[in-house]
């Protein structure tokens, strides 16, 4: 399983003068039903977060942004995550969520009941100011 070294960094500041807004991101990785891993960091608006997993497997890394949407609207913002597994193809999702939501996305297989069986799971949830 992963046992490992994690490095978790949250860093940004916002471009207004209100404070950021702040979020949990939350990692999860399932292996045969199981989570091995499970890693959580903060991630600010307009900030950046990486997460770093090493086992005899090789290096997991996820990095992540949260930056406000262009445009008109000044409600929404987009989080784009890039996921590096060893040799495996580079995962980069981008969810767009409304200022204050929540966002999850899920990358793998997943039994009858919907649980994660293989692969990844991450959620960004809004913590309270």
């Amino acid at each position: 399983m992963f046992a490992a070294m994690f490095a978790a960094l949250g860093l940004g500041l916002s471009s207004s003068g209100e404070d950021p807004g702040r979020y949990a991101l939350t990692l999860s990785v399932v292996q045969d039903g199981v989570e091995t891993v499970a890693a959580r960091t903060l991630l600010v608006e307009d900030g950046a977060a990486t997460v770093t997993v090493q086992d005899a497997t090789g290096l997991f890394e996820m990095s992540a942004s949260l930056s406000p949407v262009q445009g008109d609207g000044n409600d929404e913002l987009v989080l784009h995550i890039s996921i590096v597994d060893g040799d495996r193809q580079v995962q980069e999702p981008q969810l767009i969520l409304r200022r204050g939501g929540d966002a999850r996305f899920a990358i793998g297989q997943q039994g009858p009941d919907g649980r994660t069986v293989e692969g990844l799971e991450v959620t960004l949830s809004a913590l309270p100011d």
